[in-house]
């Protein structure tokens, strides 16, 4: 096989092993997977399906996003590699990170760098949905449990009251 331009790095093998991992878990075949995938409009045939686990086709995002809905779990469970210790390292395409880090940033709770109150707002503001940063009826109505809804807003309040004083 020719020396590939554009190998896969730390976030596709962790894809591509995760794909396999939870397809073997749930008892599913290729042949089922691929139906399901087709059935939400992103057909990916078995053969497909093998490139990926082998590491020989990449996962682009709509991939991701139909993968994540065919085996039932949300897209980031896609692309944290699999790991038992919140504080141990993992590989990312940007680096490395503790798990506990790369998982916060993934969901949109906290940067990779920069930890002051300025840095974490900003990127909470960048990264979450408008519609996430209403009041927490707003965020209640639009699907979060009230313990999410109250921590997302009280996060943004910390970090506004550290940012310019205001709430």
């Amino acid at each position: 096989m020719a020396d590939r331009r554009n190998p896969l790095a730390a976030t596709g093998e962790t894809v591509r092993f995760n794909v396999r991992r939870l397809r073997e878990a749930s008892n599913l075949g290729y042949a089922e997977l691929a139906r399901r995938l087709k059935a939400n409009g992103r057909g990916i045939p078995e053969l497909g399906l093998r490139r990926i686990e082998e590491g020989e086709r990449r996962v682009d995002a709509d991939d991701l996003v139909a993968l994540a809905v065919a085996l039932d779990v949300s897209p980031i469970t896609l692309l944290m590699p699999s790991t038992s210790d919140a504080d141990g390292i993992v590989a990312m395409s940007a680096g490395t990170a503790t798990a506990h880090q790369f998982w916060g940033w993934l969901a949109a709770e906290t940067p990779l760098t920069g930890d002051a109150p300025s840095d974490v707002f900003g990127f909470i503001l960048r990264s979450v949905p408008a519609w996430l940063l209403g009041t927490e009826i707003d965020l209640v109505e639009s699907g979060l449990a009230p313990n999410q809804a109250f921590s997302v807003r009280r996060r943004v309040r910390e970090l506004g009251q550290h940012t310019d004083g205001h709430d």
